[in-house]
């Protein structure tokens, strides 16, 4: 099948839920307002999804898109397309990660370090 790539605004949370059909490689339905036709962020469409498109533009509408498993995985090897939205996903996301959970997993590890360093050193001892 053949897809046309077309610019429009997806949302944070339409971002998560693409993110989501990815990782279970499975079908995601997006609403897109007629303000989220145009926009920054890359899908590829159908001829049939993208005639939809220029109608509901047309007649200043918003569209639902359902895009099947198998549109899901040509979206996430279109350049500009969701590997993009998962890179922008995964930038704000790393600042949280790095304040919170990163050093509570380097306490742990340190802690079980250190244990295992007394450990041997009492072994030494006796």
């Amino acid at each position: 099948m053949s897809y046309t790539k077309v610019h429009v605004n997806i949302s944070e949370n339409q971002k998560r839920d693409l993110k989501r059909a990815i990782m279970s490689k499975g079908p995601v339905s997006i609403r897109l307002g007629y303000e989220d036709l145009e926009g920054n962020d890359i899908l590829a469409l159908t001829d049939s999804q993208v005639n939809r498109m220029t109608k509901a533009y047309d007649n200043g509408k918003g569209i639902t898109i359902k895009m099947s498993k198998r549109q899901v995985e040509h979206n996430e090897t279109i350049e500009g397309g969701f590997l993009s939205l998962l890179a922008d996903l995964a930038a704000k996301a790393l600042p949280f990660l790095a304040k919170t959970v990163l050093p509570t997993l380097a306490t742990g590890a340190l802690s079980g370090v250190g244990s295992a360093l007394a450990q041997r050193a009492t072994n030494k001892a006796m």
